[in-house]
């Protein structure tokens, strides 16, 4: 299944890419559906940024019939991320705490000028379930494409959250700027 997600963003080119890349953690408090975002690592080479965040949803995320069943300490997801400060763009790929090896989300995300004051973020990226061995094998396509389906809805979202809450953080700092 392809995401897709074009935003504006009302700031600078520069302000955006280095927000979105410097200041994840601090975004959390801009995004209902995050509890915490946090650096697990950070590697800096000549042309790239490589970092590694985990994100923790908010419990509310889970659906309240399925708590009882959902591990609390795997409800999470690593964002491995490399930014490419020349092309001003992030390859990430992203690592659910449960259901890893059956999960495949992956993209990239460029932020390019429209003018001096806007950015356009686009978000371009797929995510493919393997759902082999869960469902019987006659309803695999379909359930593959169903769940597929469900989980985009849920991811999406996210995407376009993650915009939004990057809009707000800028306005938050440019409002403490003297």
């Amino acid at each position: 299944m392809d995401i897709s997600i074009k935003t504006v963003i009302p700031f600078p080119l520069h302000n955006v890419y280095e927000a979105m890349r410097d200041h994840m953690p601090e975004m959390a408090d801009f995004m209902p559906n995050v509890k915490a975002i946090e650096v697990q690592s950070r590697e800096k080479t000549a042309d790239a940024v490589h970092l590694v965040n985990r994100w923790t949803p908010n419990a509310t995320e889970i659906p309240a019939v399925a708590r009882p069943f959902v591990d609390p300490n795997k409800t999470y997801w690593m964002d491995y991320a490399t930014w490419k400060t020349n092309e001003k763009s992030c390859d990430w790929r992203l690592q659910m705490g449960f259901m890893a090896e059956r999960v495949d989300c992956k993209g990239t995300t460029t932020f390019q000028t429209i003018d001096e004051n806007n950015t356009e973020m686009i978000i371009k990226g797929t995510l493919q379930l393997n759902l082999k061995g869960l469902v019987p094998r006659l309803f695999l396509n379909k359930a593959t494409k169903g769940v597929e389906k469900f989980v985009a809805k849920l991811v999406q979202p996210n995407f376009e959250k993650t915009a939004s809450a990057l809009t707000q953080y800028l306005e938050t700092q440019k409002s403490a700027s003297p």
